[in-house]
């Protein structure tokens, strides 16, 4: 069985669900992000607020490769609502994370067997105009879906 891409077991459990074809939130933390996604578009009108998660690295298990990888996430959001709700946001999406480790929670890709913020949440200048930006680094163990 394959490892997983990260985004395939982070993204549907912030959509608030396991389908992959459906991205809408409907965790009652997240329902304001207009997009959570690993991509951010190169265009001039975006709505906010949206959260990105992308892979920086992280490595396999020595012993297991199969069965366990620890990718490293940036996981950041992008709010033009202030500073505070840009950070309360990140809270939420992470304690979506920390759940989904709490409770093994199942996606179709596969779950999240532990988690850890390597750097926690930081304010940082945004790119996009009259909004702001707070992103940290998570580490996950990742597992493929049990049978």
């Amino acid at each position: 069985m394959a490892m997983p891409r990260v985004q395939a077991v982070v993204l549907p459990l912030l959509w608030g669900h396991e389908d992959n074809e459906h991205p809408t939130s409907v965790h009652p933390s997240l329902a304001e992000a207009k997009k959570i996604g690993s991509w951010t578009e190169n265009i001039n009108h975006r709505e906010f607020p949206l959260i990105n998660i992308r892979r920086l690295g992280g490595f396999r298990h020595r012993d297991h490769p199969t069965l366990l990888s620890l990718p490293v996430i940036e996981m950041t959001v992008y709010h033009d609502g202030g500073q505070v709700p840009c950070e309360s946001l990140y809270e939420a999406a992470l304690e979506v994370l920390y759940d989904a480790v709490r409770n093994q929670t199942q996606t179709e890709a596969g779950y999240l067997r532990s988690i850890r913020e390597t750097l926690g949440a930081t304010q940082f200048s945004s790119p996009y105009m009259d909004s702001w930006r707070v992103q940290g680094l998570i580490e996950l163990g990742l597992r493929p879906p049990r049978n």
